[in-house]
C-alpha cells in the first residue's frame, strides 16, 4: 500500500474542498471551526466562565447541526422513501424542466452502449410510466415531489433543532444562576429563615419560556439554487438560526447578537467568492491562473493533459463568441458541443480534456470501486456555463504551463488567505469589538449584561422573599 500516495492524494482532495467557494462546504465549516474556538476563547478570558459556556454550546452545538444534520437527514430520506419507490435519489429534477433538453440527453444516454450505464437507462425510461405504489402520478412528478419534500423536511427540521440549542443554552445559565443562589444563600436561611427555597423558585422570572414558539419556515418560492447548493441550502439554516438568536436574545445583547450575525452572514457567505476572485484577479495580473481546481492543478502529468485538452478545444471549436444586446463579448458552448462531448466520452473516456473537466466539477464520471472510469453521469444536469468556463482557464493554464510551481503555490496561498481572512474577522475583530461594546455601554463592565442582570434578579427575587 502506498501510504504516501493515499495521503497526498486526500490533501489535495481537501485542498480542493477548501478551494470551492461555490458549492462546497469545506471552506465555511473550516472558517467557522477556527472562529467557535476563537469566540469561545475570548469570551471566556473577557466575559467569564457563564459566558463562555453559553458561546461554547452555542457556537459548537449549532456547528455539529449545521454540518451534519441536512446531509445526515437527507440519507436517511433516500434510503427510506427513494428506496420504497425504488426510485434513484441521485436523478437531477432540473433536466426534467427542458423538455428538449431531456430528450437530447435520453437519445444520446439510450445510443451508449456502455453496460456501467445501464441504471441510468432505467431511470429515463421509467419517468412517465405509472408508479407501483402511486397510481396517480408519472415517475416525473413522484420525483419532483420527493426532492422537493427532502429539502424541505431536512431542512426544516435542523431549523428547529438549532432554535431549540439557543434556548438549551440560556436555560444553563439560568439554571447555573438558580443554583449559585441558593448555596449563597443558604447561611443566610439558616440564620434568619428570611428565605424560602420554593418561593425563590417559583417567584423568579428568569428566561421567558412562554413565547410564541418559532414560526415554521417558509419554502414557498424558493429556487433551484437553494435547493441544489449545499451552500444555499445551509444558509437557510443560519437565516432562521440569527433570526432565533435575535428574537430570544435577552436584555442588553440584542446589539452585540445583531453584530456577530451580521459578521457571519458577511464574511462566510456574502464575501468569500469576491474575496476568491480577487485573489484569482491578482494571479491573472502576475500571470498565475489559478481558476482550475487543485484536483487539475496537482494532477499527475498535467502540463500534457493541458496541451492536449487546449488542442481538443480548438480542432472542435467548442468555445464561441457572440455578443449581447449591451454589445459585452458572451462566450458560450458552440451547438452540438455538448453531443460531441458525450461522443468523446464514448470513443475515450479518458480523453485529457473530460478528465479536466471532470476534476474542476463541470462534468461528473461514474468510476467503479476500484478508481476507474466508466462513463459519463447522464443522471446529473451538464453545466453549460461551467464547461464554458473550465475551457477558457485551460486555455488560460495552457500559456503559463511553465510557471506552475509559483501558481500552484500561490493556489494554496489564496485558499488559506481566504479562510484566515474570515475566521479572523468572524473569530477575533467581532468579539473583541463585541467586548468594546459592553465596556463602552456598562461603565467598563465586559462581562455578559444579560447574565448580570439575571444574577441581580436572582438576588433581588431570594432577599425579597
Amino acid at each position: 500500500m502506498n501510504i504516501s500516495g493515499i495521503i497526498k492524494n486526500n490533501s489535495i482532495k481537501l485542498l480542493s474542498g477548501f478551494a470551492n467557494n461555490n458549492d462546497s462546504l469545506a471552506p465555511m465549516v473550516l472558517k467557522d471551526a477556527i472562529s467557535n474556538t476563537a469566540i469561545v476563547a475570548t469570551y471566556k478570558k473577557e466575559g467569564g466562565k457563564d459566558d463562555a459556556r453559553e458561546k461554547a454550546i452555542e457556537e459548537y452545538g449549532t456547528g455539529a447541526v449545521w454540518l451534519f444534520g441536512i446531509p445526515t437527514l437527507k440519507k436517511l430520506f433516500d434510503k427510506a422513501v427513494y428506496g420504497f419507490f425504488k426510485l434513484n435519489p441521485d436523478f437531477d429534477i432540473r433536466t426534467l424542466k427542458d423538455e428538449k433538453y431531456l430528450n437530447n440527453i435520453k437519445d444520446n444516454l439510450l445510443k451508449d452502449p456502455n453496460p456501467a450505464l445501464n441504471a441510468q437507462k432505467n431511470v429515463f425510461n421509467s419517468l412517465n410510466d405509472k408508479n407501483a405504489v402511486l397510481k396517480k402520478f408519472t415517475n416525473a412528478q413522484l420525483y419532483k415531489g420527493l426532492f422537493i419534500s427532502k429539502f424541505a423536511l431536512s431542512t426544516s427540521i435542523c431549523a428547529m433543532a438549532l432554535a431549540a440549542l439557543v434556548k438549551y443554552k440560556q436555560k444553563t445559565t439560568q439554571k447555573r444562576i438558580e443554583k449559585d443562589c441558593y448555596k449563597n444563600m443558604a447561611s443566610e436561611v439558616l440564620l434568619n429563615n428570611a428565605v424560602k427555597k420554593s418561593k425563590v423558585f417559583e417567584d423568579f422570572g428568569g428566561v421567558d419560556d412562554k413565547k410564541e414558539p418559532q414560526k415554521d419556515i417558509s419554502f414557498k418560492g424558493l429556487g433551484e439554487l437553494f435547493m441544489y447548493n449545499p451552500i444555499a441550502n445551509n444558509s437557510i439554516l443560519d437565516a432562521a438560526i440569527a433570526a432565533t438568536r435575535l428574537k430570544e436574545a435577552r436584555k442588553g445583547e440584542r446589539a452585540e447578537v445583531g453584530m456577530k450575525e451580521a459578521f457571519q452572514i458577511v464574511f462566510i457567505y456574502l464575501l468569500a467568492k469576491p474575496i476568491q476572485m480577487a485573489f484569482e484577479a491578482i494571479g491573472e495580473k502576475f500571470k498565475m491562473p489559478i481558476s482550475l481546481d487543485p484536483m487539475v492543478l496537482f494532477s499527475k502529468n498535467i502540463k500534457e493533459k493541458l496541451s492536449q485538452a487546449s488542442e481538443i478545444i480548438k480542432e472542435n471549436g467548442f468555445v464561441v463568441q457572440s455578443k449581447n444586446a449591451k454589445g459585452n463579448v458572451v462566450n458560450s458552448l458552440k451547438d452540438g458541443g455538448l453531443n460531441k462531448m458525450l461522443e468523446l466520452a464514448k470513443e475515450n473516456i479518458n480523453n485529457p480534456l473530460l478528465d479536466i473537466l471532470d476534476k474542476n466539477g463541470a462534468i461528473q464520471i461514474i468510476k467503479d470501486k476500484k478508481g476507474n472510469k466508466q462513463a459519463i453521469n447522464y443522471l446529473k444536469r451538464f453545466d453549460e456555463a461551467a464547461i464554458v468556463k473550465t475551457m477558457l482557464d485551460i486555455d488560460k493554464l495552457n500559456k503559463q504551463v511553465d510557471n506552475l510551481k509559483s501558481i500552484k503555490a500561490y493556489k494554496v496561498f489564496a485558499v488559506f488567505a481566504n479562510i484566515a481572512i474570515a475566521a479572523w474577522a468572524t473569530g477575533v475583530l467581532q468579539p473583541k469589538l463585541a467586548i468594546l461594546m459592553r465596556k463602552i455601554l456598562h461603565n467598563g463592565d465586559n462581562r455578559n449584561p444579560a447574565i448580570v442582570e439575571q444574577e441581580r434578579q436572582m438576588q433581588l427575587k431570594a432577599h425579597q422573599g
